[in-house]
């Protein structure tokens, strides 16, 4: 049983961590600490079990619950956190449970042996992300792979989408492309850009700004304020 921890405080994400791998047949495949990061380990590793705290700046633990539940269906959530006033919204998002802080150790391992059980008595197959995407331009239908599309750019009330072999312009809002590219590793890097992790070659410091060079060549504006949580993407992938 796959599970992702996600908690803004990272020694309580360690610390569940610690909780959660005493369990026979429990595998974390990773500790995330904003729900941005949470949501691109989610898209890699397609958690069966998501740990999830609900009070998380810049996108709370319910968001996070909701945009993963968009695109796999078969998860849990797991909300451990020191609210219980948010215990109705966090059942109607597939919750399996709902554990105060401070954790009671034995708490969550039954819990979790439960989960368990349930998982193994009744499989079922993983829900995959589509993998292509539809788009009209130019009069024409085009089936995207997701890996193939470098960055999205909001520019001018439309979308250009770069890929490795062309480059589209469609209507559209960044928002709702966002959504759509996130289970596949695409990450923030300017308010206008949504890039694609897995095609970056490096970042670098050019002039007197900071730029994502691509494996293709290709460069993408990085503003200061991602440039911490990029590297530490960067960093957790090569571990």
């Amino acid at each position: 049983m796959d599970i992702l921890i996600v908690d803004d405080d990272i020694p309580t994400g360690l610390y569940l961590k610690h909780i959660v791998s005493q369990v026979q047949g429990v595998t974390v495949v990773g500790v995330a600490s904003s729900g941005f990061e949470a949501l691109r380990i989610a898209g890699e590793h397609k958690p069966q079990v998501v740990f999830l705290d609900v009070d998380m700046p810049e996108m709370n633990g319910l968001e996070v619950a909701r945009r993963m539940a968009e695109w796999q269906r078969d998860i849990f959530f797991i909300f451990a956190t020191a609210y219980p006033n948010y215990a109705m919204q966090a059942f109607e998002l597939y919750s399996f449970d709902y554990i105060l802080k401070p954790f009671d150790k034995e708490r969550i391992k039954k819990t979790l042996r439960k989960l368990n059980n349930q998982l193994t008595s009744q499989p079922f197959p993983a829900a995959k992300p589509k993998e292509t995407i539809s788009i009209q331009a130019h009069g024409k239908t085009y089936l995207l792979k997701p890996e193939e599309i470098l960055y999205v750019e909001s520019s001018r009330a439309k979308i250009i989408i770069k890929t490795l072999t062309d480059k589209h312009c469609i209507k559209g809002s960044l928002h709702t492309w966002e959504q759509q590219l996130e289970p596949y590793g695409f990450v923030p890097s300017h308010r206008s850009y949504r890039v694609n992790i897995h095609q970056i070659e490096q970042i670098g410091y050019f002039g007197r700004t900071f730029e994502i060079l691509l494996k293709s060549g290709d460069k993408v504006p990085l503003s200061r304020r991602y440039v911490k949580e990029l590297r530490k993407m960067l960093s957790d992938r090569q571990k």
